[in-house]
C-alpha cells in the first residue's frame, strides 16, 4: 500500500490531490505484476520481449468531482520492449482507455542494482490522439488536437527490514504547447510522487518450510449480505433479501512461504466470479487479480486462516452494491479493491483420511468496497458489496 500525491494542472481552486493505492507484484517467466501496472509477455529473448499489458491511469481533478466523472482508468495495449544490455532498456507501448482513446508510450530506462535497493531513472514521451487530448486536458470541452507530453523520473525500492521494502516514484511531466494553451489549463508541468511499503522475497532468504509445490483451485458458492465486514466478523449477518447469488473459481500459485520468518504460505491467486441472475439482476462476471496469505495451525485437526488483497473487476454491478452505494450518494465503480477472508479445515485430518489431505473445506467473505473515499482509481467511495461463500479447494 502507498500514497500517490500529484498537482492539479486545471484551472481550479484546488492545487493537489492524494490518493491510496494497493500495490501486487510478483515477476513469473511470462506473467508479471508492477504495483498497478501488470501483463503478459507472448515472446521473450535476451534482446527483444513482445507482450500485453494493462495499467491504472490516474486523471488528477478535485476530489469532489472524482466520484462522478471516474477518469481514473485501467488501459490496456500492447508493449515492445529492446534489452540493449542487462541495465539498459527501451520500450514502445500503446494502449486505449475503455472508449478506445488511444495514446502511446516511448520509453528508455537504466536500472542500478544492490542487494538491498533498486533506483531506475527513466523518460518517456507519450503520444496523445486527438479523441484522447481533447478528453483528458480539453474536458470535452475544447478542440485542442493531438499532441505529446514528455516525462521524465525515478522510481525504485529499498530494504527496510527483511522482507519490508520502501518503493516510491517521482516524477515531472511538460505539456506541449498546444495542450497549455488550452483555457482549461493553467500549468504547463505536472509532478507526481508516490511512496509505499510492499513485501519481497530477498536473495538468501531462510524459509520456514519448504515452499508449498502445489497449486490449488478453489470453487465456492455465495450469498449477498446486507452486513458490512466488522458485523460479519461479530457474527452479525443479514442475508440479503433478494438472495443473490455468486458462483467462484479461484486458482492459487505459491510464490512464498515465509514473511519476517514467520510461518505464511503467499499464493497469487487470479478469479472469476459469474454472479448468477435473480428478481432484480441478471449474470455478469467478475475478475479478481489478488496476492493470498495462509496461516496454518493444529488444534486438533490442521486448520488455515487466509486473507487475500487486490482488485476486482466487475463488469455490471450487482445489485447489492448499487442499492448499498445509492443509500450513501455514490455513484458505482466497476473497478475497485478486493479483500478475501477465510477459515478452513482439512478435511483429510478430520476425516483421518489421508487420501483427502489435499482437499479443504472452508467459509469466505467475498469483499469488494472503495477503500474509504481515498483513492481516484475505485471513484473515491465507501463501502461496495459482501458474500458469504463456503468453498472447497484443492491442492495439486
Amino acid at each position: 500500500m502507498g500514497m500517490r500525491s500529484a498537482n492539479i494542472i486545471f484551472d481550479t481552486s484546488d492545487n493537489v490531490v492524494h490518493d491510496v493505492m494497493p500495490l501486487l507484484f510478483y515477476q513469473g517467466e511470462n506473467f508479471y505484476l508492477d504495483g498497478a501496472s501488470g501483463g503478459y509477455r507472448f515472446y521473450q529473448s535476451d534482446n527483444v520481449s513482445v507482450g500485453a499489458l494493462g495499467k491504472i491511469r490516474f486523471f488528477d481533478i478535485p476530489k469532489r468531482y472524482q466520484n462522478d466523472i471516474q477518469g481514473t482508468q485501467f488501459d490496456i495495449g500492447g508493449n515492445i520492449t529492446w534489452h540493449y544490455s542487462p541495465q539498459l532498456d527501451f520500450s514502445a507501448e500503446v494502449l486505449s482507455d475503455k472508449d478506445g482513446r488511444v495514446y502511446s508510450n516511448f520509453t528508455g530506462e537504466y536500472t542500478f542494482y544492490h542487494p538491498s535497493w533498486r533506483i531506475s531513472p527513466y523518460a518517456t514521451v507519450t503520444g496523445k490522439t486527438s479523441r484522447f487530448n481533447n478528453t483528458y486536458y480539453g474536458l470535452n470541452t475544447e478542440d485542442i488536437g493531438s499532441g505529446f507530453n514528455y516525462s521524465a523520473g525515478v522510481r525504485g525500492r529499498y530494504q527496510l527490514y527483511e522482507n519490508l521494502y520502501a518503493v516510491g516514484q517521482t516524477s515531472a511531466t511538460l505539456l506541449d504547447n498546444k495542450t497549455y494553451n488550452s483555457d482549461l489549463v493553467n500549468s504547463r508541468a505536472q509532478w507526481e510522487t508516490y511512496l509505499g511499503l510492499a513485501l519481497f522475497n530477498t536473495p538468501g532468504q531462510r524459509t520456514h518450510s519448504k515452499l508449498p509445490t502445489n497449486s490449488y483451485l478453489r470453487v465456492a458458492s455465495g450469498v449477498a449480505t446486507t452486513s458490512g465486514v466488522s458485523d460479519l466478523l461479530m457474527l452479525d449477518n443479514k442475508t440479503d433479501p433478494y438472495r443473490n447469488t455468486m458462483t467462484s473459481v479461484f486458482y492459487g500459485h505459491p510464490i512464498a512461504d515465509t514473511v519476517f520468518g514467520w510461518p505464511l504460505d503467499f499464493y497469487l491467486t487470479p478469479g472469476f466470479v459469474q454472479h448468477h441472475k435473480s428478481n432484480v439482476q441478471g449474470s455478469f462476471g467478475e475478475y479478481v487479480m489478488a496476492i493470498k496469505a495462509y496461516y496454518t495451525f493444529n488444534w486438533p485437526t490442521t486448520w488455515r486462516f487466509g486473507f487475500a488483497e487486490g482488485i476486482s473487476y466487475s463488469t455490471q454491478i450487482s445489485h447489492i452494491e448499487k442499492e448499498r452505494l445509492a443509500e450513501k450518494g455514490y455513484k458505482p465503480s466497476k473497478l475497485m479493491n478486493y479483500l478475501d477472508f477465510s477459515f478452513d479445515v482439512n478435511v483429510g485430518d478430520m476425516l483421518n483420511n489421508k487420501s483427502l489431505s489435499n482437499m479443504w473445506l472452508g467459509y469466505s467473505l467475498h469483499h469488494r468496497s472503495g477503500i474509504f473515499t481515498q483513492t481516484s482509481a475505485f471513484g473515491r467511495i465507501k463501502g461496495g458489496s459482501d458474500y458469504n461463500s463456503l468453498y472447497i479447494q484443492w491442492d495439486f
